[in-house]
């Protein structure tokens, strides 16, 4: 359908973005990343990528209920492929990573890749206060 009607079909988390992004983004022209808001959703952020990594059962029943249509085994071999061997609870990225997804899916897309990972994945200065 995708070609018949001439749309690009995007990637799927895990064709080439090998790890789904685990961190949180703040626009600091709107707010400050030490904001305590902003903090707090960090906090909260980390305890899920905890869940995630600590819990399969509870990630693996989420799962299912956003990819819809999965049978509970199907959801546990993509958590098991696409995200247990991936997460981690600091909420980092890996750049080189990062660096083959933007180009491969700025390709696929017929765009140039105009932002490097580098600039994306910029980690805070700031370490949210428990």
């Amino acid at each position: 359908m995708a070609a018949e009607h001439g749309w690009q079909v995007l990637a799927w988390v895990g064709d080439h973005f090998q790890i789904p992004t685990v961190g949180v983004a703040v626009d600091p022209t709107h707010i400050a990343p030490d904001d305590p808001a902003v903090q707090a959703v960090v906090r909260a952020h980390r305890r899920a990528l905890q869940v995630i990594r600590d819990d399969p059962d509870t990630t693996v029943r989420h799962t299912r209920t956003f990819l819809g249509g999965q049978t509970a085994e199907e959801a546990r071999a993509h958590y098991e492929t696409f995200i247990a061997p991936y997460f981690t609870t600091d909420g980092q990225a890996d750049p080189a990573i990062g660096a083959t997804a933007i180009t491969a899916v700025a390709t696929e897309l017929g765009v140039p890749a105009t932002v490097t990972a580098a600039e994306f994945y910029r980690a805070a200065t700031t370490t949210p206060q428990e």
